[in-house]
């Protein structure tokens, strides 16, 4: 499933990126944040920091980078390296939600020699050569990507449906055979399904940022022959989209499939959701604004008005980015947010 097409929508505060495969699926996603560049590590940045605290039984130190984000690097014995110690680091895995981000220690003449979304696309398999097509404020194929990241469910292409439910512990997944109908033998339809899921997990993983520890519950009946298949279909899928180092074991006598996937950049719905499933603050300012310069566009000599929820308008105040002012410098003083009492925005002419 090689990189087909990369599309990029720019609005103001936040900048994303979707790549899709040659079957136009969606598998990678690529989120930049005006409030991220001077507080937030990306994974494969290189950075200035201290060692602040070696904890042996850890396997490792607490490091704090020069923005005062704390984040932990593994140390081997006889690592050499003394509290206090100024370092040069590179982020492996980027902050997620109750977890650390993840440093190696980093050459010391090592430099940033590429943009984020650059070391992004590189990343991808085959992405290399692709350009980047950009596209409108609130593009079609953008937008279904970004709900499809932060679905608990997916179709399956043939039918059928995976319910994927990230944990502290691990991603659960379910496969839900229900309106499906595969003809031939019991054997060969679960075969069928088992290895479809397997390969939508992959992509699913691809899509979401997801790591760690993943259990898929294939349906039955499944032999060793037939595991071994469904396995191989999981690993060669993933690897067609990741170079994250990735693992995985035939189904269980339980008809689980178990696998561990390396984590990178942080999950999309860590970034832009809360524990309880509710856009953040950030997410819901964000989402407004990008609505309000889509009705801008369209109507360009209109004044617009965005009413906007009230925890909202006070992330953007506090969070000194000055978006208003980015409106004005990009739409004239034609749009105007203020603060209101509901819980979604509402756009209307003035």
């Amino acid at each position: 499933m090689p990189i087909a097409r990369i599309l990029r929508e720019t609005a103001i505060g936040e900048t994303r990126w979707v790549a899709f495969d040659t079957t136009a699926r969606p598998v990678a996603l690529h989120l930049e944040r005006l409030s991220d560049r001077q507080r937030r590590a990306y994974l494969g940045d290189t950075l200035d920091a201290r060692l602040r605290a070696i904890q042996p039984r850890q396997g490792g130190g607490f490091v704090e980078l020069l923005s005062g984000e704390n984040v932990f690097m593994r140390l081997d014995e006889g690592h050499g390296l003394t509290e206090g110690q100024n370092l040069h680091v590179e982020v492996v895995a980027e902050a997620r939600r109750d977890k650390l981000a993840r440093v190696m220690k980093a050459a010391t003449n090592a430099t940033q020699n590429q943009d984020r979304d650059t070391r992004w696309r590189m990343a991808l398999p085959g992405a290399g050569s692709v350009s980047v097509e950009d596209v409108s404020i609130g593009d079609g194929e953008i937008t279904a990507a970004w709900d499809e990241a932060l679905s608990g469910s997916v179709t399956l292409p043939a039918g059928g449906t995976l319910h994927i439910q990230p944990t502290n512990a691990l991603v659960a997944v379910d496969l839900d055979t229900s309106g499906r109908n595969d003809p031939g033998r019991a054997a060969a339809r679960a075969l069928r399904i088992n290895t479809e899921a397997a390969q939508e997990l992959a992509r699913q993983a691809s899509l979401r940022n997801l790591g760690g520890a993943m259990v898929l519950d294939c349906v039955s009946p499944i032999n060793r022959e037939s595991g071994i298949k469904v396995r191989d279909a999981f690993l060669s899928a993933f690897k067609a989209l990741s170079h994250r180092k990735v693992r995985a074991l035939a189904p269980s006598a339980f008809g689980l499939m178990e696998a561990s996937v390396a984590w990178g950049a942080a999950p999309l719905a860590d970034r832009l959701m809360t524990p309880d499933g509710e856009p953040t603050d950030e997410t819901l300012c964000l989402e407004s604004l990008r609505q309000l310069q889509r009705e801008a566009v369209a109507q360009p000599m209109a004044r617009l008005t965005l009413s906007l929820p009230r925890r909202a308008f006070e992330w953007m105040t506090a969070s000194r980015l000055d978006l208003q002012a980015q409106l004005n410098e990009t739409f004239g003083a034609r749009l105007t947010v203020l603060p209101y009492d509901h819980s979604k925005p509402d756009i209307f002419q003035t």
